[in-house]
């Protein structure tokens, strides 16, 4: 018979080896953040060799995305199969999900059509209504199959289509390849040192520290995909959700700097930098380039405004205080009016109802041309609120033609002072040394 009792040095070696498994993993992962940041170096384009000019080349052809679903309960159900009301959501990176087509299923099955072009490019889409979560996938040139299995049925809803799809689900089976390698190393800590050992403050910190050493394992092979497959928009996507909380801001932008020239109008890519730009929001910094969705479906970007000044404007329809000033934006308006090259007004709502939004800019009489009105809220929330760190409102903030911020406090009758005297010509800003970076 065994003696399962054991001295303390015994207790105490497992936990040291474990100890240092993991200062080694953490020493592993800071030498793996520097390699993965020297390769992100060695992938940034060679802009200082010189190029024989080239002629231009047509608009390439419009490829399409054909999306096939089907839903295993109601296709077994088959003539008897009740009807789901299925959407199609697109992704834009910045958080929330835009409702860009809808059908019903035909005895279990669905299907989408969707253009790629260069102003619809390949994008992460989910579907919706046809299982309890969201589905996500990626709309590109080609098939992409979905089946969502029976309930109860292992293995969740399969996803299948052409490049991009197969290297998004490499991507995600990474995080079952890190939970495999914990699990391994715990059972293998459990044979070697006995269930005793496991219940005790040591087993539990030892099982901490293999988590830790497996996170920085997953975190680095993480990295290393990305990198890799640059040149797809999964690249910038995924490295602004997953990576970014990893790295300072030095290394974030170096990190932006790796992705393939190709993709820089890619809405991904906006979003990384947005994302960057809004880690160093100041004065004197260049501001995000957000989304302005209008009421008449129209959009465009803030950065389409470039070459003219721009009062961008948070506000709300429920805040008194926004409603006072815009009485004061009304005098700016009229200032600037005759301006339109040189000025523009951009006033974002973050109302969380569209209704109230429309009423309410109806009722003020502010749907003027050259006064932008743009709405993005998606579930409640404004991305582009939460990119200029909007914490109260009215938020006005003054922009140079170049997309740099001048102010973030000016309001009420000091913001139409501001306006006339840059209207005036004279760039008080350029001149400000002491400018306060806050917020």
């Amino acid at each position: 018979m065994e003696n399962n009792a054991m001295t303390n040095t015994q207790l105490q070696n497992p936990l040291a080896n474990t100890n240092t498994w993991c200062r080694t993993g953490l020493k592993q992962f800071a030498t793996l953040r520097h390699a993965t940041l020297a390769l992100a170096c060695t992938l940034l384009p060679l802009n200082t060799v010189a190029q024989t000019p080239t002629l231009p080349t047509p608009e390439p052809p419009t490829q399409t995305c054909v999306i096939r679903g089907q839903i295993a309960s109601l296709v077994a159900a088959g003539a008897k199969a009740k009807v789901k009301n299925v959407s199609l959501c697109v992704d834009y990176g910045d958080g929330n999900l835009v409702k860009v087509a809808s059908t019903v299923t035909n005895k279990g099955r669905f299907r989408f059509n969707r253009d790629v072009t260069p102003i619809s490019p390949s994008m992460l889409y989910y579907i919706t209504g046809a299982a309890s979560n969201a589905i996500p996938f990626w709309v590109e040139p080609g098939e992409v199959n979905i089946v969502v299995p029976m309930p109860g049925q292992e293995g969740g809803v399969k996803v299948t289509g052409p490049t991009t799809n197969t290297l998004y689900q490499a991507y995600l089976a990474l995080a079952q390849q890190r939970d495999r390698a914990y699990n391994d190393s715990v059972l293998a800590l459990q044979r070697r040192m006995g269930n005793d050992f496991m219940a005790t403050n040591a087993g539990r910190d030892a099982r901490q520290a293999l988590r830790a050493a497996t996170e920085v394992e997953w975190n680095a092979n993480r990295m290393q995909f990305l990198l890799e497959h640059n040149d797809l928009p999964l690249a910038p996507l995924l490295l602004q959700r997953d990576m970014l909380p990893f790295y300072n801001k030095e290394h974030v932008r170096q990190l932006a700097h790796s992705i393939s020239p190709a993709l820089a109008k890619h809405p991904y890519t906006i979003a990384l930098e947005n994302s960057i730009k809004a880690l160093n929001l100041g004065e004197g910094n260049e501001v995000p380039d957000i989304r302005l969705p209008q009421e008449d479906g129209k959009t465009i970007m803030l950065s389409d405004l470039r070459g003219k000044h721009v009062l961008l404007t948070f506000w709300a329809t429920w805040a008194p205080g926004c409603l006072d000033e815009m009485e004061n934006l009304k005098r700016i308006y009229d200032e600037t009016r005759n301006a339109a090259d040189k000025f523009a007004m951009v006033n974002m709502s973050i109302d969380r109802e569209r209704d109230a939004w429309t009423r309410t800019v109806k009722a003020l009489g502010i749907k003027n041309e050259g006064w932008l009105q743009a709405y993005d809220t998606q579930d409640k929330v404004s991305p582009s609120a939460n990119l200029f760190g909007v914490r109260d409102i009215p938020k006005c903030i003054l922009i140079t033609p170049d997309g740099k911020a001048i102010s973030f406090t000016l309001m009420g009758i000091e913001l139409f002072a501001r306006v006339k005297q840059i209207l005036s010509g004279d760039l008080y800003y350029l001149n400000n040394d002491t400018a306060d970076n806050s917020k």
